[in-house]
């Protein structure tokens, strides 16, 4: 008796994966390998029937301690670390700091002296606040015990809760400010004051004591009264008394944990057994007497030339192929998780970890500890790449049939559709290319433990999917394949329950479902877990399943969601998909195509595109989950459009026709890739075209002449005889056999690599990965960082008037406006130079930014108005502003940069009294022996401004040129040339105006600024300032590898060099520099998603620490805009605080509260 349904009982001829239901399109797999076991008396039983009972035991009884142990594991206790924060420290009320990633602190005392107030001038101070004063929220987020000129306060969130009048209580001896907050609510007083001192009322708990406004108690029983701490601060003198002043808060470090011993050891245990009764169970599988089933099949290892293929794109897609969105997110998550000891979020949700998802972090992690270079964290997405094809081509196409498994032309249709979907999606460090892996190795598990009749392989395969879908919440698509194969699995379970008995197969399987629990719970218990989740939905984004239209509305959008290559791969993957199913209801049997399986791999897709809908996101990342059951449905679905299958020529020429459609909608796109990977790539900003005619429109019209031939097709068949209508010409085309799907995705394959191949070429004298990532082979690793030429003193590479006839050493000021000048002023700058988001959304729709659309669907968090002397409306040095004392040449206008007022003249023209201008400077001097670290002429400028951008694309607004000149012996000027500006864009901040110095005319020695404002429009203005020629240096020179920098998330990856700002006892170190992507992946990306609002490190950094833009450019890309440099200095002075650290231990289900999660 034999069983059609298992490969291994075949004679060893016969492939691996091949089975009769491949033959016959039947699922055979209700009959039991018991069945097949003849019954010889004379044969000596095998171990395993020797071992039998004793394999049942130990399967039930490890599984059961398997199971309760993971069951018991997320209450099991835990140490936590305890951090507090106590001030005074040392006796000194210098400030400390100590900017708390939760925003707010578990617990917080404060005790404040009335006298104190007596220490602050008679206008008033602050005594005691949790976040420095002059930060750009800090009233709205903080808590300010200050003294005004007639009262102490206690002001919190911009809220007065205490108020008493100053003089007589700083003169109470025993009147202090007691504040306490916690997770139930924060409560004051001020106690010990007289009851006859001026103000008093009648009773301290009256929230307004009498008519003199007088608030001596307060009691909020809201957990999100609490202030935000960044750290203490205080404008007490030095030599101030600290008797009675305390502060003390305890940091919220619940998810900073470790297993004590006792869990340890359990969990151990729990592994052990969980391990020991799957051995069981594999025990109990081999009594069908068949023999040991190879792991790796007879031509497993054997390379075949479309392995070679394989391999050889991916390993150039390695080293030239585009990052990813999220690649800068998922590196510095990595690289921040040993010293935080979680996996903490960084940019976004309040500090909260990942988990239960994304245990990917911490290989990732462990990863990084070898190099940060971006050559070797490729190697983790190669991998994954290769280990997919090799279970796609050694392990899903075999089981798929045999006409699948014999096609050369579904192989290579596997390999193709496989790469164009792994390479716009998973050539970098998120979580879909590991999920793609686990998807196919649970899909491969289920199957095996199908044909083969054994429940070992399927509990590999639930082991597979919990852990798959424990990476990320996408993963979910795995346990798919588990649903699939639930009838046939059942089916051999009634059938094994005879022989077996129940319980010794159903506890190894709940044992391994289970088994994942080991993994979440090993440091982490329950209720963080929960709080973090809590914390996750609070914040969002959280879209509804009937929002998952918005993923498809994204991949059809011109940005780079949408890019030619993403829309491809997914696109391709859904017709094989169509073909498939159309094929399967159309005919029951299809020749040498294994029914039960191809139904179940269909199953996958279908299943995948509907859980996708229950995502909170609707990313299109998430999308490169099919890059490997996408790969195994191509291979059935070309050898379904093979003509000893799909025998109709009618209907292989509309299945083409369908293909070509595919490939022209994907080319209706851009070829955009995300930020640095889009430098030099052709058509990134518009849609591919040749002399102006879309590519895509030829594509087209072959699309719609291959579904005029079809139709021709299916009326001419009714009068030809069968040769004709099924196409067995031995034409060469007709020898293809079923072409489409390969020569779509062929075209697509080397479109993107020529397009990549073309881009490196364009920036081989700039930065392209290409370069880097050779450059990293070589011992250079730092990547963008060793390409971003820095102005590090603006002022030094202020040019002097030049000694020329008819200047005789004029003053900066006067040297800038030269003769006849009109309409300029040194102070025609508006105060408010935010950038303009409608004329940035014009620039984002024209393909200028990679950036990727709006990340959370709600606007930006709006930036506050500093307190300090200068006024300024942004949260950087370029958006303008006024100071209190006039510069060189008059003006009150904030220069960007760190340009010296008393350096630095300014003229502009706006609120000029005409409307216009007209300026041309005197005669700069330029360098005599300029090197090559001066390759350039800047010029700081404001307002609209005509320039070339990167594109070469002249953008209009007011004129402004560089003049040069040769001096002539007589000390006279003869003008040599103008030149164009070049520039970023995004007026009408202050910006710099690059000229390259390699463009100079020959002979010139001297420059001067031409600028011609003709506009009456009040928003058509411009500002200009010296030229300047300064040495350059490398940003990697300049911020080295020690200084904490706070690398915004989507620049991450191109800055392997940089030292992320660390997390550590629940404190973020404080930065001193930022790098930030592009400037609309900055204000859509970074301000949006790393926003206070959201629990981003921006909503700490903008309140604590004060930013100074360094001028930067591309080197040899100059209007490239790369992206920005600032350096951060404290808003007030401090130092570090001191922490006092202890370890707590508590149970799983021990919270210390609520988190704080809500908006400010």
């Amino acid at each position: 008796m034999t069983d059609p349904d298992h490969s291994h009982a075949e004679p060893a001829t016969r492939h691996p994966g091949e089975n009769q239901a491949d033959v016959a399109d039947t699922d055979t797999s209700s009959r039991s390998p018991a069945d097949t076991a003849p019954f010889v008396s004379d044969r000596r039983p095998g171990f395993a029937e020797r071992h039998a009972g004793t394999a049942r035991i130990v399967a039930i009884t490890a599984g059961i301690v398997g199971i309760l142990l993971a069951l018991l594991s997320p209450f099991l206790p835990v140490d936590y670390t305890k951090a507090e924060l106590t001030w005074p420290q040392q006796g000194s009320v210098a400030n400390v700091a100590a900017p708390n990633v939760s925003f707010v602190p578990v617990s917080m005392d404060v005790t404040v002296p009335c006298a104190l107030g007596a220490s602050l001038p008679a206008s008033g101070g602050v005594l005691l606040s949790t976040v420095p004063e002059g930060g750009a929220e800090a009233g709205k987020v903080g808590l300010f015990v200050r003294a005004t000129a007639d009262s102490l306060q206690v002001v919190q969130r911009n809220v007065v809760l205490l108020n008493t009048p100053r003089a007589a209580a700083q003169s109470a001896p025993d009147c202090r400010i007691v504040v306490e907050s916690d997770t139930e609510g924060t409560r004051g007083s001020i106690q010990g004051l007289p009851e006859n001192a001026a103000g008093a009322g009648s009773g301290a708990s009256a929230p307004n004591d009498d008519d003199t406004g007088a608030v001596r108690s307060f009691d909020l029983r809201d957990p999100n009264a609490r202030p935000q701490i960044i750290g203490v601060y205080s404008s007490l003198p030095a030599d101030v008394s600290t008797d009675g002043l305390s502060f003390r808060s305890t940091i919220d470090t619940r998810f900073v944990s470790t297993p004590t011993t006792l869990k340890f050891w359990l969990l151990v245990l729990g592994i052990a057994s969980t391990i020991l009764s799957l051995a069981a169970l594999a025990v109990l599988d081999a009594r069908d007497a068949r023999g040991h089933h190879k792991i790796f099949p007879a031509g497993w290892w054997r390379v075949r030339p479309v392995d070679g293929v394989v391999t050889l794109v991916l390993l150039i897609w390695l080293f030239v192929g585009g990052n990813t969105a999220d690649d800068g997110y998922q590196v510095t998550v990595g690289r921040i998780a040993g010293e935080a000891g979680y996996l903490d979020n960084y940019y976004r949700y309040f500090g909260v970890p990942q988990d239960p998802f994304g245990w990917h972090y911490h290989y990732l992690s462990a990863w990084m500890e070898i190099s940060t270079a971006t050559p070797w964290l490729r190697l983790l997405p190669f991998m994954f790449a290769m280990a997919s094809w090799w279970l796609i081509s050694r392990a899903a196409i075999p089981r798929l049939g045999r006409a699948v498994r014999e096609s050369t032309p579904a192989i290579w249709a596997a390999a193709l559709v496989f790469l164009a979907v792994w390479m716009p999606y998973n050539n970098g460090l998120r979580v879909e290319p590991l999920i793609a892996l686990g998807t196919i190795f649970t899909w491969v598990c289920v199957e095996r433990a199908i044909a083969t009749g054994r429940f070992f392989p399927l509990t590999i395969g639930i082991i597979s999917a919990a852990f798959t879908l424990t990476i990320h919440p996408t993963g979910v698509i795995a346990s798919i394949a588990l649903i699939a194969g639930i009838r046939p699995l059942i089916k051999r379970l009634a059938v094994r329950r005879k022989r077996d008995g129940l319980w010794p197969l159903l506890l190894p399987i709940l044992a391994a479902g289970l088994a994942v629990m080991f993994e979440i719970f090993a440091d982490q218990p329950l209720a963080p877990i929960l709080e973090a989740v809590s914390v996750n939905g609070q914040v969002g984004p959280t879209n509804k399943w009937w929002e998952e239209p918005m993923r498809y509305y994204m991949l059809m959008n011109p940005t780079a969601d949408g890019g030619i290559a993403r829309r491809f791969g997914i696109l391709i993957v859904f017709t094989c998909f169509v073909l498939v199913v159309v094929m399967l209801l159309n005919r029951r049997r299809l020749p040498g195509i294994a029914t039960a399986p191809t139904w179940r791999l269909v199953a996958m897709v279908a299943g995948s595109a509907v859980l996708m809908a229950f995502l909170p996101t609707k990313w299109t990342h998430q999308l490169g989950v099919y890059a490997a059951i996408g790969g195994a449905l191509a291979a059935v679905a070309t050898a379904c459009a093979d003509r000893t299958i799909m025998r109709r020529r009618r209907n292989r020429t509309l299945f083409a026709a369908a293909c070509a459609y595919v490939l022209a909608l994907a080319f209706s796109g851009r070829n955009q890739w995300w930020y640095v990977g889009s430098y030099g790539i052709p058509w990134r900003d518009a849609v591919p075209d040749v002399r102006g005619i879309p590519l895509w429109t030829g594509i087209l019209a072959v699309a719609v002449a291959l579904t005029a031939l079809g139709l021709w097709q299916h009326f001419r068949d009714d009068y030809v005889d069968d040769a004709v209508r099924t196409g067995t010409s031995r034409s060469v085309f007709a020898r293809l056999r079923s072409p489409s799907i390969i020569v779509v995705s062929t075209i697509m394959l080397l479109f993107t690599l020529v397009s990549f191949a073309k881009a490196d070429w364009t920036q081989r004298n700039s930065w392209s990965w290409l370069s880097s990532n050779v450059n990293a082979l070589q011992g250079q690793p730092c990547a963008l960082a060793d390409a971003v030429l820095v102005e590090d003193d603006p002022n030094a590479g202020l040019l002097s008037p030049a000694r020329v006839a008819g200047q005789d050493n004029p003053s900066p000021g006067a040297a800038l406006a030269g003769t006849g000048m009109e309409g300029f002023d040194p102070n025609g700058v508006a105060s408010d130079l935010s950038e303009e988001t409608e004329e940035e959304a014009e620039e984002s729709s024209s393909g200028t930014s990679t950036a990727e659309v709006d990340r959370t669907q709600s606007d930006p968090t709006e930036d506050g108005t500093s307190a300090e002397t200068d006024t300024t409306t942004g949260s950087s040095d370029t958006s303008g502003g006024q100071t209190a004392q006039a510069g060189v040449n008059g003006s009150t206008v904030k220069l960007p940069f760190g340009l010296s007022p008393s350096q630095t003249p300014v003229l502009g023209t706006y609120n000029s009294p005409s409307g216009t201008g007209r300026l041309t400077s005197d005669w700069y001097q330029l360098p005599e022996n300029p090197s090559g670290e001066q390759p350039l002429v800047t010029m700081s400028v404001a307002g609209q401004v005509e320039y070339i951008d990167d594109l070469a694309v002249t953008r209009p607004g007011q004129r402004v040129r560089l003049q040069f000149g040769r001096v002539a012996p007589d000390g006279t000027v003869a003008p040599a040339g103008q030149m164009v500006p070049l520039d970023i864009g995004g007026a009408p901040e202050w910006r710099n105006l690059r000229f390259p110095m390699d463009q100079a005319p020959p002979g010139a020695t001297v420059v001067r600024v031409l600028a011609e404002d003709t506009s009456t429009l009040r928003d058509q203005w411009l500002a200009v300032t010296p030229p300047r020629v300064s040495s350059m240096v490398t940003l990697n020179s300049l911020v080295g590898s020690e200084d904490p920098v706070l690398i915004d998330w989507e620049a991450g990856l191109a800055f392997p060099c940089q030292r992320p700002a660390q997390v550590k006892y629940g404190v973020l170190e404080t930065p001193e520099w930022r790098i930030s992507p592009d400037r609309e992946g900055e204000r859509v990306n970074s301000q949006r998603w790393m926003a206070g609002d959201s629990g981003g490190p921006l909503g700490i950094i903008e309140n604590e620490l004060r930013p100074r833009v360094y001028p930067s450019y591309l080197r040899n890309d100059w209007a490239k805009d790369w992206g920005m440099l600032q350096s951060l200095t404290p808003i007030l002075p401090q130092t570090d605080a001191e922490l006092t650290i202890t370890t707590d231990t508590h149970h799983g289900l021990w919270t210390p509260g609520p988190m704080r999660a809500v908006k400010n």
